[in-house]
């Protein structure tokens, strides 16, 4: 007897286990856009230590029509990216949960309770950037989720656009790796799930900001008069942001600076400004 599968709409979280340092952030960035501007009701919370390049870091995305925010007790759909994480991220998934993998890792998925569905990420990558496979691998997640959620193509391709402005070859590049991402899970993954995305009636005032940006924002309006910074993870996009938004919102009346922006050349020397 056949059984039809329960459907569950802009209700799920997805957790998305990557490496600081590879460009997953723009990947997950544009999944939430690309959510938000669908209409759907979606926060994101990024969970990493300060650390170097290569250290773990999870990006947990959680939708829901409610509005709630908080990432929740369990994730729906896992991603698994990182090698030096993958068997523990594994070992805590609840039984049902989706896994979305690359197959170039080269790792078992020891779970036949949790539909899995792989993707030969790394190498696709390479066949349009040996040089940047790993940065680009990650936009192969974005195509999957899109296929599985049934997040449109169009709005994909404005997210991408807005994660990387005035970049065109970036914005090609990324693009042709989710397309492919997209037409690799409709070719080979006949199992559906039963998680999906719907469009809704996005109110015209609502907008998404990331923390950091909202933290520079009430820096300027607030009247900070000097930043001292060093390029780390989780700081520089607080920093970027300033620096971006300053010459837009506060400059002096004969048009100079209002804010000393001092890059520093380590974290301490920084404190010490």
């Amino acid at each position: 007897m056949h059984v039809k599968m329960e459907r569950i709409c802009n209700d799920f979280t997805i957790n998305i286990a990557t490496a600081n340092g590879t460009g997953s952030q723009s990947s997950n960035l544009i999944i939430l856009n690309s959510m938000f501007q669908m209409g759907v009701p979606v926060s994101g919370k990024n969970l990493f230590p300060s650390n170097i390049s290569g250290l773990p870091t999870w990006f947990i995305i959680r939708a829901s029509d409610r509005g709630y925010q908080s990432p929740g007790d369990k994730a729906h759909i896992q991603v698994l990216m990182n090698k030096d994480t993958w068997a523990k991220d594994l070992e805590s998934l609840e039984p049902g949960t989706i896994v979305i993998y690359n197959e170039n890792v080269k790792l078992p998925v020891d779970r036949d309770d949790c539909p899995s569905f792989g993707m030969p990420m790394t190498k696709m990558a390479r066949g349009i950037n040996p040089k940047l496979a790993r940065l680009m691998c990650n936009m192969y997640y974005v195509g999957a989720l899109a296929h599985l959620l049934g997040i449109d193509q169009d709005i994909l391709e404005s997210a991408v656009a807005n994660q990387f402005k005035g970049k065109e070859k970036a914005i090609e590049m990324n693009i042709r790796a989710i397309s492919e991402g997209r037409e690799y899970a409709a070719e080979n993954w006949e199992d559906a799930i039963p998680y999906f995305v719907e469009r809704r009636e996005k109110n015209p005032d609502s907008f998404l900001i990331e923390g950091n940006e909202a933290i520079a924002l009430g820096s300027i309006f607030g009247g900070i008069n000097m930043l001292s910074w060093y390029p780390i993870t989780p700081s520089s996009s607080l920093a970027e942001a300033i620096i971006q938004w300053l010459p837009e919102l506060r400059e002096a009346d004969d048009g100079g600076a209002t804010c000393a922006v001092i890059q520093a050349e380590d974290e301490l020397a920084a404190a010490g400004w």
